[in-house]
C-alpha cells in the first residue's frame, strides 16, 4: 500500500482531491463555449433580419390591404352612384312613358272627335248636295215647263202675227 489517501473534500462530496500538482482537471475547452456563443449570436441576428423583413413585408401587406378597402369603399360609392342614376333614369323613363300614354289617349280622343266632326261636316255637305240637287232638278224643271210654255206662246205670237200680218199685208 502506499500511503494514505487524502480524505475527500468537503466541496464535492464523491470527488478525489487531485494532486498538488495539477490544479485544474482536463476538460472542455474555453474556445468551445465562445464558438457556440457566436454561433448562437450569428442565429440570433439572422433570425433578427428576418423578423425585420417580415416586418417589412407585413407592413407593405397592411397598406396594400388598406388601398384596397380604399379601392373597394370607392367602388361601393360609384355602384351606389350607378344605382342611383339608374333609379332616377327609371323614374324618368315612367314620366316619359305615362306623358306619352297620356298623349297618345289625348291624340286618339282628338281624333275621334275630329273624325266625328269630319263626318258630321261630311253629312251636312251630302245633305247641302242632296238638296242643292233637288233644286237644281226643280229649277230644271221650272225652267223645262217655263221652254215649253214660251214654246206654246212663242207659236201662238207667231200664228197672231202671222195672222195679223196676212190682213195687213206685210206678212209672209
Amino acid at each position: 500500500m502506499s500511503g494514505p489517501t487524502p480524505p475527500p473534500s468537503n466541496d464535492e462530496p464523491g470527488r478525489a482531491v487531485p494532486p498538488a500538482g495539477q490544479d485544474k482537471q482536463p476538460g472542455p475547452k474555453p474556445w468551445l463555449w465562445i464558438g457556440g456563443c457566436v454561433v448562437l449570436l450569428l442565429v440570433v441576428v439572422g433570425l433578427a433580419i428576418w423578423a425585420i423583413g417580415l416586418q417589412s413585408d407585413l407592413d407593405d401587406q397592411k397598406d396594400e390591404t388598406a388601398q384596397a378597402q380604399q379601392q373597394a369603399q370607392q367602388s361601393s360609392a360609384e355602384a351606389e352612384q350607378a344605382n342611383d342614376d339608374v333609379e332616377q333614369l327609371s323614374d324618368d323613363v315612367d314620366e316619359i312613358t305615362t306623358a306619352v300614354d297620356d298623349t297618345s289617349d289625348q291624340l286618339e280622343q282628338a281624333g275621334s272627335d275630329a273624325a266625328q266632326a269630319a263626318q258630321g261636316t261630311l253629312d251636312e255637305i251630302k245633305s247641302k248636295l242632296s238638296s242643292l240637287k233637288e233644286n237644281v232638278s226643280e229649277a230644271l224643271g221650272q225652267i223645262g215647263a217655263a221652254d215649253d210654255d214660251s214654246t206654246t206662246d212663242s207659236s201662238t205670237t207667231t200664228t197672231t202675227t202671222t195672222t195679223t200680218g196676212a190682213a195687213d199685208g206685210s206678212g209672209p
